[in-house]
């Protein structure tokens, strides 16, 4: 049997820093559009869920594919985990319709530049091992690195904040070169995607072995400030020419 792949988008009509994010044009787009049509887009989703409290974002998710089963509660519309929203829509959907996803995908709509390739590997990792729980999606970190940071003691003293700066204890402001260094990542919410059994067994997105989606620093443009939204409509427009 087919493994049942949901993909559950949560987007509450309240938000904090930009009014009515989850619906602001972007590029002549609403925002959680480009959520929806990446998911359709995607070649392992089954279903598409938009997880929601507000009757205007209903319409255009409805619009753009998208199903809305059900109104989001109250109690689960203001700043909670993402994880009890996710929750709250695979036992809505046990409950009410008999269907029981294997996995889901959390797809959160400040991220536009997502793509469904990037949806599909985090899926495929999973589905390519049984042992394997969760996937997130993550990019390499080539800027400001912890071997370069630094603590501020009393008196305004450094204190290194890994050993590279250390030599018998002593802080040493010798900078070790970029090359030496091992690759670190950065976990970045374009995609997150769980067993469902593992996001039931530990209330989190991302289980106890995670498989790892490298993806390009541009692809992780993530809108939280009005600026960002103008930024990333410049970047589109470049983009596209």
């Amino acid at each position: 049997m087919a493994q049942q792949i949901l993909a559950v988008i949560p987007a509450r009509g309240g938000s904090v820093r930009v009014p009515r994010k989850n619906i602001k044009l972007l590029n002549g787009k609403p925002l959680i559009a480009y959520a929806i049509e990446a998911a359709k887009k995607s070649k392992t989703v089954n279903r598409i869920i938009v997880s929601t409290d507000d009757n205007e974002i209903k319409d255009i998710a409805l619009q753009y594919g998208a199903e809305v089963p059900f109104e989001r509660p109250a109690n689960i519309s203001e700043d909670v985990p993402t994880e009890d929203v996710v929750l709250h829509a695979i036992e809505w959907l046990e409950k009410k319709e008999s269907y029981f996803p294997d996995i889901v995908v959390c797809l959160e709509p400040p991220v536009p530049f997502r793509k469904a390739e990037h949806i599909d590997r985090c899926v495929r990792a999973i589905l390519s091992d049984n042992s394997i729980d969760s996937a997130i999606t993550v990019t390499n970190v080539k800027g400001m690195r912890p071997e370069w940071m630094v603590r501020i003691k009393k008196e305004n003293l450094i204190e290194p904040y890994t050993d590279y700066f250390t030599k018998h204890g002593d802080a040493l402001l010798k900078f070790p070169a970029s090359q030496d260094f091992e690759p670190l990542y950065k976990t970045i919410g374009v995609v997150f995607s769980c067993r469902v059994d593992a996001l039931r067994k530990y209330k989190s997105l991302v289980g106890v072995k995670c498989a790892a989606v490298e993806i390009d620093t541009s692809e992780a443009f993530d809108l939280d400030y009005p600026e960002d939204f103008e930024m990333c409509e410049l970047l589109m427009k470049k983009s596209h020419g």
